[in-house]
């Protein structure tokens, strides 16, 4: 506030200015009053609001860091539940109507896709890019044919359940799918293991044994399902008409693939020669 006859600077409780010695009048102390106070007012209010967003803000990632922590949780005690009925008593989990969630199943097949990514990495050789593009795409095409083969086989279960009807929901089967391949996943992995170090015939039988699992587990889990259920056609037909599916899709994979990887090697030596 200032003086309105030589403009000194003035306090609000003054009573005259200290340079001219004019009385102050009242209605200038009045007038600043107000404007002061809303002052203060809006300097309070913005820091109670600032507060209370700073507040809530801290709510809002306590709440998300709780919520993560106990969804960890859950997925990796439902896991150890998981390896531990698949390899101790794998038919009593089958036969009830016990299943896993979804995210606990999305999870071991994300970690068994890299896994299985990781070991194809180090097994597969810098050579390969002179076949194809580089030695990445090689070890990404292989894990993503093998995880659509394992969604292939999924599908031809559904429909063997489907023809024979028993009566199970898509989530029960495919708890069941997963459980069941375990063993698959883990010889495949040994085998690839025993590759890795140099051990080809161990480990191609490992490989073997692997792919013979995956291909044996639908009818497995048609003769686990079929005592609980009023069947429309005998198990036999159901196993004969998987075994016509897989026949077609084998050829269609056969001319698909290796037609492509026969034609990769005939440019490569009409290249050198």
């Amino acid at each position: 506030m200032h003086c309105t006859h030589c403009g000194n600077t003035i306090e609000f409780n003054d009573l005259f200015c200290g340079e001219c010695g004019k009385k102050i009048e009242a209605h200038q102390n009045i007038d600043q009053r107000p404007t002061n106070m809303s002052s203060s007012i809006s300097q309070t209010t913005a820091e109670q609001s600032n507060s209370h967003h700073s507040t809530e803000q801290s709510k809002h990632t306590f709440h998300q860091k709780t919520h993560f922590s106990k969804h960890s949780t859950e997925i990796f005690s439902e896991t150890k539940q998981f390896f531990k009925q698949a390899f101790t008593h794998p038919e009593q989990s089958l036969n009830s109507r016990h299943q896993f969630s979804f995210k606990t199943i999305f999870s071991l097949i994300i970690i068994g896709f890299i896994i299985l990514a990781l070991l194809l990495s180090i097994l597969v050789p810098e050579e390969v890019a002179l076949l194809t593009t580089s030695k990445s795409s090689v070890v990404f095409n292989i894990s993503f044919y093998a995880l659509i083969a394992m969604a292939v086989l999924f599908g031809i279960s559904l429909i063997l359940f489907k023809l024979v009807n028993i009566k199970l929901s898509v989530h029960k089967v495919l708890s069941d799918f997963l459980l069941v391949n375990t063993f698959s996943l883990i010889f495949l992995m040994l085998g690839l293991l025993f590759l890795i170090i140099k051990v080809p015939s161990f480990g191609m039988m490992l490989i073997i044994i692997s792919f013979l699992f995956s291909l044996i587990s639908p009818i497995y889990l048609l003769t686990i399902h079929n005592h609980m259920q009023q069947l429309r056609m005998p198990i036999v037909y159901a196993i004969l008409i998987y075994i016509l599916i897989l026949g077609i899709i084998t050829r269609i994979f056969i001319e698909g693939t290796v037609s492509n990887y026969i034609s990769s090697f005939e440019s490569l030596f009409n290249s050198t020669y």
